[in-house]
């Protein structure tokens, strides 16, 4: 460091010898450089620790510029302890301390401070993110992350021990299952100091919103307005997605809330319209968007009306007027709680859609016109009336062109109630009855199929009125003209006689052409009836009847000469028809390829009646004799009618692009889940069409069909390291095959099995997910699943997992007395231990005693309690007036495969791997009703040396047991009372003896005392006198006389009592 005051540098500016360890020494170097212009005196004077060593040489002359003074720091670690001294350098009289610090080997840690997991969306994924936790210090240190926020973030491994010189990974886990912003603080605790890590991130919605195309508002309802039935109304709109992920949507139309357009019954009288998800729908109605992408929508309301099955045309009346209403969801794909209940999922988009259709209410009048003659190139005219009975909509209308008729206007617009006159001309270009429908044509927009966003005008309905008329033509057919004279100077036309035939001849007698050949029969063949009708239609032939040509005019007609009655010549033109051979050929072609079709149309039916006889006509006997009782079946028309609906093809609007409603998703969801579930399936595709089928990629509204859910396992309390499965479902609502996999990504469900299974279309399946805790903790992951190796999303995990638990019933026991048992077994109560954890938990009772002891005892003492099942354990109160009326037990839980042995009489270790609760004991005593009859037991004389006994009575009235107590059993020498203690039960009495055994003549008055458990000491007294004995024997000897030898003699002798009190004998032998 440069000291520019005194023109020197010194390097170091401190001496730190870090990381020191104890009986080690360690040196560091200090230069001090004179930088300046002229020389200075330069003096390093020692530290005043003496664990601080300076080796130097101070020079005695001034330092010129240039140079320098070295000295040597040395420390010699004699302790364990920090040491701080400075150092002081002298230059020309001012003194400049260096700072010098010496430190123990201790740890260093350092950690990240912050993290930021960035912006996400609630999908339930979990985002990862790594920090470090480093130690640069010479010794290992442990340290501890604690995290008490509300979110869901874990840290994983939140404790351990840092090696010296290394570093730590830390995985931080945040599961974005709900929409917040995260900036939150989690602390890692180290060598006695608190580090801050700064926890930052942002969970949006997977959201999408409908925008107005024109100035972006966000639409709740979207309303058509009204149209007339058969036209098709187009709404166009934006979809948005208001989230920095892409998000698949498929929508789908809601048909559960009751409209117009819902009947509990129809009828077959009255008007029907096409289902709901034909009247409305959406294009595109499903896809994929872009963060932050807009898309155009157009909706469509398309209202139809069909005619009733039966019904009078000449009764039918017009539709009636309907207004639809319904919600349509845009559904965002993903875990789905079921189709069944899609309504009450929380990413969808619901929009309103409403519309009213209109029947077309139009008339002509009159419906029919009857026109005059009129001559072809005249023209006659009349009126009709076309009338808009509507009160809320105009009508577009169109006449379509008719032959013979001019409509002026032949279009317009017609508003609500508005009536218009239209001329009709009957302009004739053909003569006879002309009779014409005019047709009035209402004009409406109808979606083009060939471009289903755009529309065109096409008639919706239509209006007739009948004209009729009649066309002459002025002009006469000139008569047929016969010239006299064998070659006249003017003759007919050519061609104009050419159908002349010979029955038309007239009898007159004209001299030139057919003069009177009509009467001619010379020449006449044959008289038959038949032959004569068929010379009748043959054609005369006129020497000028062609026009310079020989061609016939029609091959099959035949001509005759007036006289002769000869068939005339036709000759075949080839330039204008077949010959008679080629029509020959051509015949016979036709009748080659007629006759090829034929054969090889047999054939086939011979093939495959030959097949059906070879399936049926077998040697297989299936043992049914014909005609052994076996009856046709009966087909009923209901289902005949069912198979033939089956076969039509629904012909509605926007069929092809309809959308899914609510109630068939339910109903197909339904279906499968009646079905019994798939199991053994292969784990990879193995057949041809499964390979096909699932490397197909799928649409959204196909993955919309794909169920999985729930999309939330919650495992509830679960024990550490004990297994419990929940089981994940798919449910495949389509036609094929699907691959889905589970993606596994933390130790604690790595126990799942299978993770691949190929669904075939139409089934239910079932995941069994297997999670095995190893940490303690709120456990809060998400579990991916794949859908054909592309498709991923999230379900997510969570579970408590805990220590083994048991759940007491109670802990403040009371313990009363049973009537229904004896006294001294009356006072017990049971305790229920419940194990709400899904393993074993094994358990010790073990009793704190107290400074009166314990009067408690519990049983079972220990045992094991299966996951989710209870044990009693029954607490006994032995009770007398010492025994103490309240008492504790600590109960001990622990897992099966932990067990240890605990001793009975000494307070055990509690260990991190188990849990105790306390159960505090009470016993209730009620208060007892009791009376004793004699409170003063008197002995009166009693001898001395001699034991004489009294007793007083306990009555207890009550309904309580009661406890008593002597409180002296012997007051006084020679007096013991007995029982000291006892119980004496409800409605019963007990007896307590007084033994005297007096060594000296007094008299006594004593006092003890009787105590109850719950009441005042009552006191009993005990009076007498001792006195010496007197007795007296009559007899003064027992003379027997003579006895046999192995005989047996008696006497009787009397013992006299003058006190007058019993007195015991005393026999010497």
């Amino acid at each position: 460091m440069r000291y520019k005051e005194h023109g020197i540098v010194i390097e170091p500016n401190e001496i730190e010898f870090p990381h020191v360890i104890q009986n080690n020494a360690y040196r560091q170097t200090i230069h001090v450089k004179n930088v300046g212009n002229k020389s200075k005196r330069i003096q390093i004077f020692r530290p005043a620790i003496k664990d601080f060593q300076l080796i130097v040489n101070n020079p005695d002359q001034p330092v010129p510029p240039g140079l320098e003074v070295t000295g040597v720091v040395e420390y010699i670690a004699k302790s364990n302890q920090e040491q701080r001294d400075i150092i002081v350098i002298d230059i020309d009289g001012q003194e400049i301390q260096i700072p010098i610090f010496a430190f123990p080997a201790r740890p260093e840690i350092s950690v990240d401070d912050s993290i930021d997991f960035g912006i996400h969306v609630a999908d339930n994924k979990t985002v990862y993110k790594t920090i470090f936790v480093r130690n640069t210090g010479s010794t290992p240190a442990p340290y501890k992350i604690d995290y008490k926020g509300e979110h869901p973030i874990g840290f994983s491994p939140h404790s351990a021990i840092v090696q010296p010189n290394s570093s730590i990974p830390i995985e931080v886990s945040l599961l974005t299952s709900m929409v917040t912003d995260v900036n939150d603080t989690a602390t890692l605790d180290a060598c006695h100091k608190t580090h801050e890590i700064k926890l930052i991130g942002k969970i949006m919605n997977r959201r999408l919103c409908l925008l107005h195309p024109k100035n972006n508002e966000e639409l709740q309802k979207l309303n058509f307005g009204s149209c007339y039935y058969g036209c098709d109304l187009t709404a166009l709109a934006i979809l948005y997605n208001d989230s920095p992920e892409s998000v698949a949507y498929s929508a789908l139309i809601d048909d559960s809330k009751p409209t117009d357009l819902d009947q509990e019954e129809i009828s077959d009288t009255e008007y029907t319209m096409n289902p709901l998800n034909s009247i409305i729908t959406v294009f595109p109605n499903q896809g994929i968007l872009n963060p932050f992408e807009k898309r155009p929508l157009f909706f469509r309301f398309s209202p139809r009306t069909y005619s009733p099955k039966q019904a009078f045309a000449t009764t039918l009346d017009l539709p009636p007027r309907r207004d639809i209403a319904a919600f349509m969801y845009f559904e965002l794909l993903g875990a789905s709680p079921g189709l069944s209940n899609i309504e009450h999922s929380k990413t969808k988009l619901e929009i309103a859609v409403a519309g009213t259709a209109l029947p077309v209410i139009l008339s002509l009048e009159p419906q029919a016109l009857q026109y005059p003659v009129t001559y072809i190139g005249q023209k006659n005219e009349q009126f009709i009336y076309i009338y808009n009975q509507s009160d809320h909509k105009s009508i577009d209308f169109r006449f379509p062109s008719i032959a013979n008729f001019a409509i002026q206007p032949a279009s317009g617009k017609l508003k609500p109630r508005e009536k218009l006159q239209i001329l009709v001309t009957f302009i004739p270009h053909q003569i006879g009855n002309i009779n014409k429908t005019l047709i009035c044509e209402v004009l409406g927009a109808v979606v083009n199929p060939n471009a289903p966003v755009y529309t065109q005008s096409k008639p919706i309905h239509q209006a007739q009125c009948v004209l009729m008329g009649y066309s002459a033509v002025i002009t006469e057919i000139p008569p047929e003209k016969f010239n006299m004279g064998l070659k006249p100077i003017i003759s007919n036309e050519v061609g104009i006689n050419v159908n002349t035939t010979q029955e038309s001849l007239k009898r007159f007698h004209p001299r030139a052409a057919v003069l009177n050949s009509a009467n001619d029969t010379i020449h006449n063949k044959r008289a038959s009836t038949t032959y004569l009708n068929n010379f009748k239609k043959h054609k005369v032939s006129f020497p000028n009847d062609r026009a310079r040509s020989i061609g016939p005019f029609n091959r099959e007609d035949s001509f005759i000469t007036p006289f002769t009655k000869e068939e005339r010549y036709n000759y075949i033109d080839p330039d204008y028809a077949y010959t008679d051979e080629e029509r020959k050929q051509i015949e016979m072609h036709e009748n080659m390829y007629n006759q090829l079709f034929d054969e090889q149309r047999f054939q086939r039916s011979e093939v495959k009646r030959t097949k059906e006889f070879k399936k049926y006509d077998n040697e297989t006997d299936l043992g049914i004799k014909p005609g052994n009782g076996l009856e046709s079946p009966h087909i009923a028309l209901a289902d005949v009618e069912k198979n033939v609906n089956k076969a039509i093809i629904p012909s509605y609007p926007n069929w092809k692009y309809r959308l899914p409603t609510t109630s068939e998703l339910a109903e197909q969801e339904q279906t499968l889940l009646n079905k019994p579930l798939k199991e053994g399936l292969n784990s990879v595709p193995t057949t041809q069409k499964e390979k096909n089928d699932c490397a197909i990629l799928l649409s959204p509204s196909q993955l919309f069909k794909i169920v999985v859910g729930p999309p939330e396992l919650n495992f509830g309390d679960v024990c550490v390291n004990a297994p419990v499965t929940k089981f994940l479902s798919v449910l495949n609502n389509l036609d094929q095959y699907i691959l889905v996999q589970i993606d596994v990504d933390s130790a604690a469900l790595k126990m799942t099995s299978p993770l691949c299974q190929v669904i075939p279309g139409k089934s239910h399946v079932q995941f069994p997910i297997t999670f095995e805790p190893t940490q303690i903790g709120l456990y809060q992951r998400s579990l991916s699943y794949i859908i054909n190796n592309f498709y991923r999303h999230y379900v997510k995990i969570i579970a408590d997992v805990r220590l083994p638990t048991v759940q007491l019933s109670t802990e403040k026991l009371l313990i009363r007395s049973l009537s229904h048992l004896l006294a001294e077994d009356s006072f017990r109560k049971v305790v229920h231990l419940y194990n709400p954890l899904n393993a074993p938990a094994e358990f010790r009772w073990i009793p704190i005693i107290g400074p009166k002891g314990t009067a408690f005892s519990i049983r079972p003492a220990t045992g094991i309690i299966e996951p989710y099942q209870t044990i009693d354990s029954e607490v006994v109160w032995y009770g007398s007036t010492q025994a103490p009326l309240e008492n504790f037990f600590t109960l001990h839980i622990f897992s099966t495969s932990d067990s240890r042995k605990i001793p009975g009489n000494n307070t055990s270790t509690i260990s991190n791997n188990e849990t105790t609760l306390t159960l505090q004991c009470i016993a209730q005593v009620g208060k007892a009703k009791f009376k004793i009859p004699e409170k003063r037991v008197n002995f009166g004389l009693i001898p001395i040396n001699m034991i004489s006994k009294k007793s007083f009575t306990i009555v207890n009235e009550g309904t309580n047991h009661l406890f008593y107590q002597i409180t002296d059993p012997n007051p006084c020498s020679g007096v013991v009372i007995s029982p000291a203690n006892g119980l004496v039960s409800a409605g019963s009495q007990t007896s307590i003896t007084i033994e005297v055994t007096p060594i000296e003549l007094i008299k006594f008055d004593i006092k003890f005392g009787l105590k109850v458990l719950g009441q005042h000491e009552q006191e009993i007294r005990m009076t007498g006198e001792v006195i010496e004995p007197d007795l007296n024997i009559p007899e003064n000897e027992f003379n027997f006389g003579g006895v046999p030898i192995l005989m047996k003699a008696t006497k009787q002798f009397h013992i006299e009592n003058k006190v007058g009190k019993k007195t015991k004998k005393l026999f010497v032998y």
